[in-house]
């Protein structure tokens, strides 16, 4: 695990003390931040401490053992057996206690340990404490982490650097930031774990120069030998869409372990490079396959999944076999997903039914798969399967449970699942919402879509969303314009999609004038760019009108190549419209030439020569569909 991960995961500060013994403090004159007077046993890790001195039967040393097993319950039991015992416990005992009340994340413990620092004087006499609390704190209260951090007058690199982590854990970039150029200001020299703590914001605020600052930074420290600092680079440069830069790093990193390569292959990933990924992943097992984990397979896994054909082959299906990662259940998720992704539904059911040990999300994966499939009729026979193993769906399980019921057209069982959502208590639930207005009103029954999505209180840009495109695809172009109207005043900004949404409502309404306003507001008023769909639109629309000379001019003026829809639109138009022989003629080849095997076109042409008694010229187009083998595509229409 790369320095971030590996403190995220422990919940914090405290772990920054166990890998950093060693405290640097500021000079004399730079007094809110740091104190020069520090005791040697604040330096030493409490469990080392305790076995190298070789107190086996010590309350600390016991408690302290216990914690570093991962056996937080027992060591905090233990400590109050010591408390009843009368025994006084020192600095070391309590910075262990507290290490175990955050991996277990209780905050009544937390006030409690906190209490006990401030009764036995240890919060102003060792920092390590304060440290320690505020990494328990920042997990679910960043005012009092912040509270203790800027009450305490002694703060060192640890402290500094543990609260530096809790913002960037936090999402706040910008206090993270004016915490570390403090530290800079006040000659706190940052640590390779400092570094390692900011760089993310580097990734997060997307500033790819300030991570090459703090790179430099890095070098002039010659801070060479941390490799979880060049792994927190790796990650940063990947993040900030610059592989080359992550690449070259990566080349002369000397001591690379499992994370580095993960690193490495995920931000190919990222930067949608899946055959480079995979040369990595070549690489790799040249230098140490025996030591590939779980979650290099996953990353491996994302990298195929951005292919458009299905390459995975049993090359690598049979890898995973045979280095035993069938017992993990998310890699075998993953390539579930994989194989299900490609059509190939029949492996993914193998996949399924191999599993020893299914999970909640491996039900629900499964349940996905067939929801998507042509075959959503048996989603329901996975979820009884998942019913009979005691495993209770959850609301990712019913979003797919809502899609097989629309794909079944199945209204009444779409009813019955509704009832099973508010039973379980998903109600307010925004991705439910969305998916039960899509299926409502995709029944047709905008009405029930509208009652959903007044019933929760909680409403995203999703939800919006879902009921705009609901009264879009049911022809409601007032209800459109005055639900995007309500969204807007409810302060959520709207997006290229739901602008798709609202002016493909005008163009089938006739509601031309509302059409060009919010067209022309989307740039100006927005700046969101128009894209082709909404150019596509907005010829669809003087089109509906038989504006065919006009739908022609916007064309032209158009600042990217047309498409076969924006054609499409206008061939429609012309069928309506008397007069646009040569205009219907133009465009018919123009479609024949973006899409040749395509017959549709041909058709049109020959109806409209037909319905004009030009009866050779229909003949002609009729022989031709005929000479080249070409057939209609059934059910596809241009309208």
């Amino acid at each position: 695990m790369s320095m971030t991960n590996a403190i995220r995961s422990g919940t914090c500060a405290h772990k920054l003390f166990d890998k950093i013994t060693k405290r640097h403090t500021a000079p004399p004159n730079c007094k809110p931040l740091v104190s020069s007077r520090r005791k040697r046993l604040n330096m030493v890790d409490p469990v080392e401490y305790f076995k190298q001195n070789d107190i086996p039967r010590s309350w600390s040393f016991r408690i302290s053992s216990l914690v570093t097993e991962n056996r937080s319950e027992e060591a905090i039991a233990l400590f109050k057996a010591m408390l009843v015992s009368g025994d006084r416990p020192n600095f070391v005992t309590v910075l262990s206690v507290v290490k175990a009340v955050g991996s277990l994340g209780s905050k009544d413990l937390a006030c409690g340990m906190h209490g006990y620092s401030i009764k036995t004087g240890l919060i102003d006499s060792q920092v390590a404490i304060v440290t320690a609390l505020v990494g328990v704190y920042s997990c679910w209260d960043m005012r009092c982490a912040w509270k203790l951090f800027n009450r305490t007058r002694n703060k060192d690199v640890v402290m500094c650097s543990a609260m530096v982590f809790a913002c960037v854990s936090n999402g706040e970039y910008s206090e993270a930031l004016k915490l570390f150029k403090e530290m800079l200001l006040c000659g706190v020299l940052p640590n390779h774990v400092t570094l390692s703590s900011i760089l993310p914001v580097c990734a997060g605020l997307v500033k790819p120069n300030l991570g090459r600052e703090i790179h430099g930074y890095s070098i002039k420290r010659s801070l060479y030998s941390h490799t979880i600092l060049w792994n927190s680079i790796l990650d940063m440069y990947s993040k900030c869409r610059d592989l080359e830069a992550a690449l070259r790093v990566f080349k002369h990193m000397r001591n690379k372990d499992m994370v580095s390569w993960r690193i490495m292959i995920r931000g190919c990933v990222v930067n949608n490079k899946p055959k480079k990924a995979l040369e990595i992943f070549r690489e790799i097992r040249a230098y140490s396959a025996e030591k590939l984990d779980e979650y290099i397979m996953q990353e491996v896994i994302g990298a195929y999944s951005q292919f458009d054909e299905n390459y995975i082959g049993h090359g690598f299906h049979s890898l995973i076999l045979k280095m035993g990662f069938t017992a993990f259940v998310p890699v075998m998720t993953d390539l579930l997903q994989l194989y299900a992704k490609f059509g190939d539904i029949e492996s993914a059911r193998n996949m399924f039914h191999q599993l020893k040990r299914k999970d909640l999300i491996a039900w629900s994966v499964m349940i996905a798969v067939y929801a998507q499939s042509t075959q959503p009729n048996k989603a329901f026979d996975i979820l009884r399967q998942m019913q009979l193993a005691d495993q209770r769906p959850n609301e990712f399980t019913f979003v797919s449970l809502l899609l097989a019921c629309t794909s079944l057209d199945a209204i009444e069982l779409g009813e019955s699942v509704h009832s099973q959502i508010t039973k379980n208590g998903y109600s307010t639930n925004t991705f439910l919402t969305s998916a039960l207005i899509d299926m409502y009103c995709k029944f047709g029954r905008t009405r029930q879509g509208k009652s959903v999505f007044d019933e929760n209180t909680t409403k995203d840009f999703v939800c919006w969303s879902s009921m705009i495109n609901g009264y879009a695809i049911n022809g409601c172009g007032n209800e459109v314009l005055e639900c995007f109207s309500d969204m807007l005043s409810h302060g959520i900004e709207p997006n290229d999609v739901i602008f798709v949404s609202v002016l493909s409502a005008c163009s089938h309404c006739g509601l031309e004038y509302e059409g060009w306003r919010w067209f022309l507001a989307m740039e100006a008023k927005y700046s969101i760019k128009p894209k082709l769909a909404h150019y596509a639109c907005m010829v669809d629309m003087l089109s509906r009108q038989g504006n065919i000379e006009e739908a022609l001019e916007f064309v032209n003026k158009m600042p990217m190549e047309p498409d076969k829809r924006i054609w499409g639109a206008i061939l429609a138009g012309c069928r309506n419209s008397y007069g646009c022989n040569e205009v219907l003629e133009f465009v018919a080849k123009k479609l024949n030439s973006l899409d040749p095997e395509n017959t549709n076109y041909y058709v049109v042409l020959s109806n409209m020569y037909a319905e004009q008694g030009r009866w050779e010229e229909a003949e002609k187009l009729r022989n031709m569909i005929d000479t080249k083998s070409l057939k209609k595509v059934v059910g596809y229409s241009l309208i």
